[in-house]
């Protein structure tokens, strides 16, 4: 199944991996697949261990580990959360609800315990903890589908980020990043591999090169357009005239959506001033 997933998902390419090198662990990661609808049963207690484990394993910046995991079960809290982040059922679902969040809280705490000035408020820290945030909880994905479950990651917990940090008790100093919402799939919930744009796109030796740009783009349209990727989802825009199937990939699909970025994030305009929601939450950002 796994070198089917990989065809399916690279298809552009033929053959990307040779069988020496398609073990466990890159067929999980090459598996990879959202789900977004789970069954009631619980994640165990040992199960929900080694994802967390895996997850505070992750790469972390100077070893600052500027990073915290709340772990959400309980249903009347991830019902709130789910109405804080775009009223999304799967959350509710979901057993576990995991929320990734940038920490200087702790670093701050750490300072001015030792008798120190806190000085590392700044943009640079923001984007650290944030990545530190992110790998964890990728580690906590991959983790989640080695062990069986199905897993997505949450982007709308910055949909409104002072609420969920008062239903999370998070204090000044940190902020939620992404979610996880992680357990046993549904049945019917999963739609196939998304094909990913060819590796002369996205991949560059030595330096970036965009020669490969154009054609790339145009293999990868055809290819979504044939599967049908965007029949029922595209976007329209005022004065524009609708396209037809045969015209309608992922460049357009693309370009329409950053022309109207409340289509990427369906709340995106509640992001607006996340600059100042992140400064009264203790990143001064500069």
């Amino acid at each position: 199944m796994g070198r089917n997933m990989i065809r399916n998902r690279f298809e552009l390419e033929g053959s990307v991996l040779d069988e020496t090198h398609l073990n466990g662990t890159i067929q999980v990661l090459t598996s990879h697949e959202s789900v977004r609808g789970f069954t009631p049963e619980e994640v165990p207690p040992a199960a929900l261990e080694a994802i967390l484990t895996s997850a505070r394993s992750a790469p972390t910046s100077s070893n600052l580990q500027a990073y915290s995991i709340i772990v959400v079960r309980d249903a009347d809290r991830k019902s709130r959360i789910s109405a804080l982040s775009g009223h999304q059922g799967f959350i509710q679902e979901a057993p576990v609800m995991l929320v990734f969040c940038a920490d200087i809280h702790r670093l701050k705490y750490v300072t001015q315990r030792q008798g120190y000035d806190f000085k590392a408020d700044t943009l640079e820290m923001f984007l650290l903890s944030s990545v530190d945030a992110a790998l964890a909880m990728q580690n906590a994905l991959v983790a989640a589908e080695a062990l069986g479950y199905g897993a997505v990651p949450v982007g709308s917990v910055r949909n409104h980020p002072e609420e969920l940090a008062l239903e999370l008790g998070l204090p000044e100093g940190m902020f939620a990043v992404v979610g996880l919402a992680v357990g046993r799939e549904r049945e019917g919930v999963r739609r196939g591999v998304k094909p990913r744009l060819p590796r002369s796109v996205t991949v560059h030796e030595e330096r970036y090169s965009a020669a490969a740009l154009d054609e790339g783009l145009e293999a990868y349209d055809e290819q979504m357009i044939s599967r049908r990727s965007y029949d029922g989802r595209r976007v329209s825009i005022a004065g524009e005239p609708e396209k037809e199937g045969s015209d309608y990939g992922w460049c357009e699909h693309t370009a329409r959506r950053c022309t109207r970025p409340e289509t990427i994030a369906a709340s995106s305009s509640l992001r607006e001033n996340l600059r100042e929601v992140l400064m009264r939450r203790g990143f001064s950002l500069r």
